[in-house]
């Protein structure tokens, strides 16, 4: 196993509490000089920074839509209950004119309600199925996948959210559900950390593209030096997908704990924002950003970092000095 390319314990609006019991153990392994690479990037910016340092600026081109969004709805409650009824096709309204593609982190519930309206507002869907430990509920997830693909509601099939890194599955089981779902010609991938990724090249063999997850918050990168590492780890995973396309997930919170040079607030969450998208953009890169909207039921979970990771507030107001980065003031 891989101990670089870490990613955020609970991210993905699915069912994730048990990452927060896990999240300790990652310390361990961050701290046992897993990161070399964010070592090495760093600018010694300290806690507390709001402006990146010179040299650092995102260019003035900004983009009008996103690549593509993760989406769960549940700004009000948990996912152990389904949304509210009309909350999947109201939350859509609010982001739909401002991505290509919606991510669901499953595809039964909420989650293919939200990938039944997403396509029918004319949205590109990644439907993912969300694979824990118990292999029952990871049967109905692939299956509510391949209902969904056959049809024709799924653009692009996600099979797992860091269930490698999380050893929720293991390698085999794993490329076992990748397989099940290509066999309905939809083009299927999983979703993990890019470290997971390079470790598991039975994985990257089974996958027709690659999503890689890519975190500087969570692998204690200060803001200044945030697109450098990602770019850094990009070539890694590029280099081990050979031909295959890789696409990204990645975000920054706009609250939280400060991890190392990493600070957690509204300035850096859309600095972020901004110059991701513009580099992106520069390298003809597709990625799924983290995430639409706030998730306060996380906060019990993962501390107070969990429920700040989306560009829209639990009301539906975009956040402060995300604007931008979609081409308005």
């Amino acid at each position: 196993m891989h101990s670089i390319g870490r990613s955020p314990a609970g991210h993905g609006g699915g069912p994730r509490v048990r990452r927060a019991v896990l999240a300790a153990a990652a310390v361990v392994l961050l701290a046992a000089g897993g990161l070399s690479c964010a070592g090495a990037s760093k600018q010694g910016s300290q806690p507390g920074t709001t402006t990146p340092v010179a040299g650092s600026k995102a260019t003035a081109a900004t983009t009008s839509r996103l690549s593509g969004l993760c989406f769960s709805p549940y700004t009000r409650g948990t996912p152990a209950s389904d949304a509210a009824p009309g909350t999947v096709d109201s939350l859509l309204g609010i982001v739909s004119p401002y991505t290509d593609s919606i991510r669901t982190f499953g595809s039964l519930g909420s989650g293919a309600e939200t990938a039944t309206a997403a396509n029918a507002l004319g949205l590109k869907v990644a439907v993912g199925a969300d694979i824990e430990s118990d292999p029952v509920r990871n049967d109905a997830q692939v299956a509510g996948v391949i209902s969904l693909a056959s049809a024709g509601k799924v653009d692009l099939a996600v099979i797992g959210e860091e269930s490698l890194y999380f050893n929720f599955t293991d390698e085999q089981k794993l490329i076992d559900y990748i397989n099940r779902v290509k066999k309905t010609g939809v083009t299927t991938t999983t979703s993990e950390t890019w470290g997971e990724l390079i470790g598991h090249p039975r994985v990257i063999a089974a996958c027709d593209v690659l999503v890689a997850n890519m975190f500087p918050y969570w692998e204690n990168v200060d803001i200044a030096s945030s697109i450098k590492y990602l770019e850094s780890s990009y070539q890694k995973i590029t280099k081990a997908a050979g031909s295959k396309e890789v696409m990204i997930e990645t975000g920054w919170p706009s609250a939280g704990a400060t991890r190392g040079a990493a600070v957690a607030n509204p300035a850096n969450a859309a600095y972020y924002l901004k110059a991701f998208t513009s580099w992106a953009r520069s390298h003809k890169v597709k990625y799924f950003y983290f995430e639409a909207f706030d998730e306060p039921w996380k906060v019990a979970h993962e501390g107070e970092v969990g429920g700040h990771w989306g560009i829209w507030d639990t009301s539906g107001q975009m956040k402060p000095g995300m604007a931008p980065a979609f081409g308005k003031p």
